[in-house]
C-alpha cells in the first residue's frame, strides 16, 4: 500500500494530465449514518442495491462507474471501480462468498455505515467545470481512475483517524461503531 505522500504525488500528476483538482475537506459521520441489518435477506437486498444488480439493474447509469467498491483478495481489501455490470456482479458474488465465510450473527452485530466525504473545488476552476444538464446549471468533473482512488484513500484515512480520535463510552452502541471497536 502506498503512502499518502505517494498518493498526493500521483494525484498531482493526474491534475497535470487534465483531472479536475477536487480536494478532500472532511468526513461527516453521526448517529444517523448507521443502519442495522437484522437478517440475511436484508443484507442481500442492500448488497444488490449498492452494486446495482438483480432487480436494481435499472438504476445503474453512467455515474455508477465512479463508485468505488471494496472486496477481499486473500486477507487484503482491494479497492476498485466497476466499469460494467459484469464487474459489479463479480464484486457482488465475492461479497456473498465473504458473507458465507464470516457467517455474521444478525442480532445487533451487523450494520451499514454511510459516511459523507466532502470535497472542494478551487474557485478558479468553477467556470471550467460549469455546465448545463437538463436546463439546469451544474458542475461536471473529469476524473481519472487513479484520481478517484486517491480521493477514496483520503476518505479511508479520515475514517481511520476519526475512529482513533473517538472518545465515547464503549458500551454506547453508536460510540462503539464510530470508534470501530469490536468491528
Amino acid at each position: 500500500m502506498e503512502s499518502m505522500r505517494d498518493t498526493r504525488r500521483i494525484m498531482e500528476k493526474e491534475i497535470k494530465k487534465g483531472s479536475t483538482p477536487l480536494r478532500f475537506e472532511k468526513i461527516s459521520i453521526d448517529e444517523t449514518c448507521y443502519q442495522e441489518i437484522i437478517s440475511r435477506e436484508k443484507i442481500l437486498e442492500v448488497l444488490r442495491y449498492i452494486h446495482r444488480v438483480g432487480e436494481y439493474k435499472t438504476y445503474a447509469n453512467k455515474m455508477v462507474i465512479n463508485n468505488v467498491y471494496t472486496y477481499m483478495r486473500m486477507n487484503t481489501p482491494d479497492f476498485t471501480r466497476a466499469r460494467s455490470i459484469f464487474d459489479r456482479e463479480k464484486i457482488y458474488h465475492q461479497m456473498l462468498r465473504q458473507e458465507k465465510k464470516l457467517q455474521p450473527n444478525y442480532d445487533g452485530d451487523c450494520y451499514i455505515e454511510t459516511a459523507k466525504c466532502i470535497f472542494s473545488l478551487p474557485e478558479v476552476q468553477w467556470e471550467k467545470c460549469r455546465m448545463q444538464y437538463k436546463d439546469e446549471d451544474t458542475f461536471g468533473f473529469v476524473l481519472s481512475n487513479k484520481y478517484i482512488l486517491g480521493l477514496y484513500k483520503y476518505c479511508r484515512e479520515a475514517r481511520r483517524d476519526l475512529a482513533l480520535d473517538q472518545v465515547k463510552q464503549e458500551n454506547d452502541k453508536t460510540g462503539r461503531l464510530m470508534g470501530l471497536k469490536d468491528v
